[in-house]
């Protein structure tokens, strides 16, 4: 059971036209109760997509104000997720307000309690990376509500190198919040995470003979301390913790899931490779998958904008 509350705007200023917050109250299956706070962005009426991206994504999907999105390129005006054609649906995941952490059944709870409090019955999910899992979750435990999954960089099972990636990061993390610098510990745990995003072509592109004076002539390390400054600068340890936590803890019912489903993987990624995309669309009756090349690993559907437009194009 949910309990809603909308408002034009957000707490902290405002979200731009066409744009509503909302944050819901409710008790998870699990007897926890939580609140989840979304967005929606787009004219009333319009066909609606929730749109969910990895645990880094938050509810500010669409350049707005002078706040950047989290997915330039592909959300916005003129983009396949184009706010003037579509209600958009995004969120800030649950993590470390649940004990001992959020499954992806529990974010699936809170996105569908959303979508109730912005008056969405039925709609399409495009899920990227953590959200995907998500996505999937969603269709199954509700697959009345669901139109349409558009999958990326995601699929249905974990795969053991990625597990094996994250429990160190997280036993970084750890490590370090029992000395008093969680944030040091993520700072370190971020710089790893970013060697498992991308691909060795990337870095061997840029960093082996960079152009003096290009934001890579200093090299490489320096690259991914400031990359895991920024996250630590924005990130709880304790988040971090509880969402990485979930990404490995997936358990999908894929006989319950019943509408048209297409998946877009990279050949690259290594976090979730081409194999566990391909075995996720055999699971889904009717499912279809595109494998992709890319430079950049499991962070091409953050890079890949012409091509990852091109598909969701293709099925929304």
């Amino acid at each position: 059971m949910a309990s809603a509350a909308s408002r034009a705007g957000s707490p902290d200023e405002d979200c731009g036209p066409a744009c509503s917050e909302h944050v819901v109250s409710l008790e998870l299956s699990g007897g926890q109760f939580v609140q989840a706070t979304g967005r929606l962005t787009g004219p009333a009426g319009a066909p609606a997509i929730a749109v969910l991206g990895g645990v880094s994504a938050t509810r500010c999907l669409v350049t707005q104000n002078g706040q950047a999105g989290w997915w330039p390129g592909v959300a916005g005006e003129g983009h396949a997720l184009d706010p003037r054609r579509f209600q958009l649906l995004s969120v800030d995941f649950l993590a470390e307000n649940v004990a001992p952490f959020p499954t992806v059944h529990d974010q699936a709870e809170a996105v569908l309690a959303l979508a109730d409090a912005a008056g969405l019955a039925r709609f399409a999910v495009v899920g990227a990376s953590y959200g995907g899992v998500v996505a999937l979750a969603m269709a199954q435990r509700a697959p009345e509500r669901i139109a349409s999954l558009a999958l990326l960089a995601a699929a249905g099972r974990v795969h053991p190198m990625a597990q094996a990636w994250r429990s160190i990061q997280r036993d970084m993390v750890s490590f370090a919040l029992a000395r008093n610098d969680g944030a040091g510990g993520l700072e370190l745990a971020r710089r790893l995470a970013m060697t498992t995003y991308r691909t060795h072509e990337e870095f061997e592109s840029r960093f082996v003979e960079p152009a003096p004076g290009s934001r890579d002539a200093a090299g490489v390390a320096a690259y991914l301390k400031v990359r895991g400054a920024q996250y630590a600068a924005s990130t709880a340890p304790e988040r971090f913790l509880a969402l990485s936590k979930s990404m490995d803890s997936v358990e999908i019912d894929f006989a319950r899931i019943d509408c048209p489903c297409a998946l877009l993987g990279f050949e690259s990624d290594r976090l979730v490779p081409p194999g566990d995309i391909i075995w996720t669309a055999a699971q889904i009756r009717g499912a279809r998958h595109e494998i992709a090349p890319s430079l950049f690993g499991h962070d091409g559907f953050l890079k890949e904008c012409a091509r990852v437009n091109a598909f969701l194009e293709s099925v929304l």
